[in-house]
């Protein structure tokens, strides 16, 4: 099963990648947080971003050994903009500092542990954008409600495909297990690879005017013992006063852990290129009880250059340069015949100087 689907995946991931289009740069900060999955959009051409949070980590799994966790964690992310507007390169870092406490024959065992749970880098490309023809979303001046209802092309979302290198983290979190230590994995011990694969389909869809939803399917650790299918679905919704609320779904399907987590959060944005946000994510199944609780800041260096940030559309970009075209050549024009004025006046001057001597010489 996990080999078939790893199968489908890639040749999805094959066929998206043929397609062409460009990505749309927003003037203020796209970030991922505070959720979980990944937007379809780009940081744009030349913009360096910098995504980060602190949450309070807390686990329980009374039905075994009556263990549970509690610890602090923190998770990065650096988005770098390079070479064309619907790349991205992303780095991941995950980073947790917990004790964990169970019971079996010896008595209660507690364990102070820290390390990292994720590491990865992979690159985001764009390959489909429902907002490249503008003339379809530009606003209707004459209409309220034709402006914010739900259109069926708003139903199309943008498609980005995401690849990265999943890298081993040292063993203390093997596959991000956080009650690892309590397995007997003697019979088939378990050894994460030194670098696996991570392939995800994003797709984005603009339901109305603040309203958004993403959806990130793929799988973890491809070409590893224990695959990973995750599934995850995000509704964000913008306010004008530089607020926006999200609710989010996750599901997770591998040998070591199957649950649903629900979450929660609030983003503002304080400016253009910096946010802050709150979230909280939950689990649905008790076996085990995960809690998450944090608070995250966004921020980035923006070196966007290209059109000086104005949307690209081609018919835009197109009148844009016939009207540079234009004012070269009335500029050129205006030069030439400045030149021949000027010219014209210094001969009539000459004249009008040899007629001087002339009249001199008569008198």
């Amino acid at each position: 099963m996990h080999k078939s689907f790893s199968h489908i995946l890639g040749a999805l991931l094959s066929i998206l990648m043929l397609s062409t289009t460009k990505a749309q740069y927003t003037e203020v900060i796209n970030s991922n947080r505070p959720s979980q999955s990944m937007g379809a959009f780009s940081v744009g051409k030349n913009v360096y971003q910098w995504e980060q949070g602190i949450s309070f980590r807390h686990g329980d799994f009374n039905s075994f050994q009556n263990a549970s966790f509690i610890g602090l964690g923190t998770r990065m992310q650096l988005r770098v903009g390079l070479f064309k507007e619907q790349l991205e390169l992303v780095g991941s870092l995950d980073y947790q500092l917990d004790e964990l406490s169970y019971q079996n024959a010896l008595g209660e065992i507690t364990v102070d542990r820290k390390g990292l749970r994720d590491f990865s880098a992979g690159a985001k490309y764009l390959v489909y954008d429902p907002f490249r023809n503008t003339e379809k979303y530009k606003p209707n001046l004459y209409s309220y409600h034709a402006n914010n209802r739900v259109r069926w092309r708003d139903l199309i979302p943008a498609v980005s495909v995401y690849a990265a290198a999943q890298f081993a983290t040292g063993g203390i979190y093997p596959y991000q297990e956080p009650f690892y230590p309590l397995f007997d994995f003697n019979y088939r011990p378990i050894e994460e690879p030194t670098v696996s694969v991570t392939g995800m389909i994003i797709m984005q869809q603009h339901l109305k005017p603040g309203l958004v939803l993403v959806h990130n399917i793929g799988m973890r650790y491809i070409m590893a013992d224990i695959q990973q299918k995750k599934l995850i679905g995000t509704l964000t919704y913008s306010t004008r006063d530089k607020l926006s609320f999200y609710g989010e779904y996750q599901i997770d399907d591998s040998p070591l852990y199957r649950d649903l987590t629900l979450g929660a959060g609030v983003a503002y944005l304080l400016s253009d290129d910096l946010q802050l946000d709150i979230a909280l994510q939950h689990s649905v199944k008790t076996t085990p009880k995960l809690l998450n609780a944090g608070i995250g800041v966004s921020c980035r260096l923006n070196k966007h250059n290209i059109w000086n940030g104005q949307p690209q559309d081609l018919k835009e970009v197109k009148q844009s340069r016939k009207e540079r075209k234009k004012l070269f050549k009335e500029e050129n024009a205006a030069r030439k015949a400045e030149k021949r004025t000027n010219k014209g006046l210094r001969k009539l001057d000459k004249k009008q100087k040899r007629i001087e001597r002339k009249l001199k010489k008569i008198r």
